[in-house]
């Protein structure tokens, strides 16, 4: 399609597959001015320009993704400027993925131009090049590929260096990491005790100080999960499945790493979720003093007692036997309880705040739909307008495009206010019934039933000598203010709906 001035509309695609390329030659801004001149040329106006610097060899790349949704949104713009084949396409997906928007495509220093009315020759010619900028990939994919195994072979870690270990730039091979290396030593050790579940091990490895070596954050369950699992510690490593011999420092030992991956399966008898059973609480507090965990240890056979980790040196809290800790977590719970009478009017509170939010989200729908209608009005006039003269053809493309745009966001809008929304009425009902039986449930549950409806209620708890400090989780922390000011609906805002915000799935 052209626009009222007689020009096609393009868009412009330029890619380097490295910063080396980019480097030699290749730079997007050559191909860029090459376009643009191609485009001052053959009478095209550019609308819009997408740039990719990447190497990754998989589909996804983020301005080539961008143009593909310009292109299905925008039935105007039916021409891609770029520079060669290999500019546009990695791989023969790109290609069938581009020859199914049905689009006009101009190779500019290949001087060919492929659509659907292309000669049966000059396509044929195009999927040859195709092949080949994918032959170039793969070949260059196995190339790199055999370095990398042949490096593994002479033992010698072949990408980046795993957390505990630095890449050495001058003999491109691994040394350990003398500030983050003891520490993962000590994670695994802590670890292959089984007196931790992995939750705990990943608080206390960022309390003794372990983070991201890239991102400088806590690192995630996940994160620690894949360390404890990776063999390079102990000296060797695996790489493409086979494995070898590194030539790197090993960390740990054989020994440790393999009573890792024990209680990792589930093999070790001393599996931190027998420890959970024999001490449920642990994992719940926090010292209140210097902010680390707090630990549980059997004394004399059968005493359990909890206390601050001390990672980060001693800091004065006390002990506290589990049976005290039980009455004063009883303690904890009770402040969320509430009458039957106050879970009835709260309850009538949020029916009548579901009501009032389908009302809203029903009004909003007919306001953007009557904006809707408004636009598409604009851009109809304002088209005869350009066909008949009375606009010129640079005012029709930028109110076109503005109007357009404002289009693309009312969709977006009507998709969110689509999306189903469960009554906060249904999620209150079990908030409720659990907040009118809690200090009952905890009383009469066993431990393991206990630490769930703690870990329900509970966001943090803090200890600091025979005293706790509990931060509730939300709605609790609503309850139990209202159970101490009187004010039920949350707060200020006098909003139901707070009361509500997440989901509890205790029974």
């Amino acid at each position: 399609m052209t626009s009222p001035s007689g020009s096609k509309q393009a868009v412009l695609y330029a890619r380097v597959s490295s910063r080396d390329q980019e480097r030699e030659g290749f730079s997007i801004p050559a191909q860029q001015k090459v376009l643009r001149e191609y485009a001052q040329e053959h009478h095209l106006v550019v609308i819009r320009e997408f740039v990719d610097v990447e190497t990754a060899k998989q589909a996804g790349r983020s301005g080539f993704g961008e143009m593909l949704a310009c292109l299905k949104s925008d039935p105007c713009c039916r021409t891609v400027l770029v520079e060669k084949t290999d500019r546009l396409y990695r791989n023969v997906k790109d290609w069938i993925t581009v020859d199914d928007l049905d689009i006009e495509v101009h190779f500019v220093k290949e001087g060919a131009i492929i659509s659907k009315a292309s000669r049966s020759s000059d396509k044929f010619l195009h999927g040859i090049k195709v092949l080949m900028a994918k032959n170039f990939i793969d070949n260059l994919s196995e190339e790199v590929k055999k370095g990398l195994r042949e490096k593994a072979a002479q033992g010698h870690w072949p990408t980046v260096a795993p957390i505990g270990y630095l890449n050495n730039p001058v003999t491109h091979r691994i040394d350990v990491d003398r500030l983050r290396g003891p520490l993962v030593v000590r994670v695994f050790e802590l670890y292959a005790s089984g007196m931790h579940s992995l939750s705990v091990i990943t608080r206390l490895a960022f309390e003794i100080g372990l983070r991201h070596p890239r991102a400088d954050r806590r690192m995630t369950k996940s994160e620690i999960h894949r360390m404890l699992q990776r063999l390079v510690y102990t000296g060797d490593f695996m790489w493409l499945g086979t494995r070898y011999h590194g030539s790197h420092e090993p960390l740990i030992t054989d020994e440790t790493f393999e009573q890792a991956q024990a209680v990792l399966q589930g093999k070790s008898k001393g599996r931190c979720r027998y420890a959970k059973q024999q001490h449920p609480f642990m994992g719940l507090l926090t010292c209140a003093r210097c902010g680390c965990s707090m630990t549980a240890e059997r004394k004399k056979g059968k005493y359990v007692y909890y206390r601050c980790t001390g990672f980060r040196g001693a800091c004065g809290n006390t002990y506290i036997r589990q049976e005290r800790l039980a009455d004063l977590l009883g303690d904890v719970v009770k402040p969320i309880q509430i009458t039957s009478e106050v879970a009835s009017d709260i309850a009538a509170a949020i029916r009548s705040s579901d009501a009032n939010a389908e009302q809203a989200r029903h009004d909003a729908k007919n306001v953007l739909d009557q904006r809707r209608r408004a636009i598409i009005g604009k851009l109809d006039r304002a088209y005869e307008d350009s066909l008949s003269g009375r606009i010129s053809g640079d005012f029709w493309t930028r109110k076109s495009q503005e109007w357009e745009a404002e289009l693309r966001i009312i969709d977006v809008e009507q998709a969110l206010l689509q999306r189903p929304r469960p009554p906060a009425s249904v999620t209150a009902a079990s908030i409720l019934e659990l907040a009118k039986r809690a200090e009952f449930l905890y009383k009469t549950q066993d431990p393991a039933e206990q630490r769930r409806l703690l870990e329900t209620v509970l966001s943090n708890c803090a200890f600091d000598r025979g005293t706790l400090c509990p931060t509730y989780c939300k709605p609790f922390d609503l309850l139990v203010r209202g159970n101490r000011t009187g004010d039920w609906l949350g707060g200020r805002d006098s909003n139901p709906d707070n009361v509500v915000q997440s989901h509890v799935s205790y029974r």
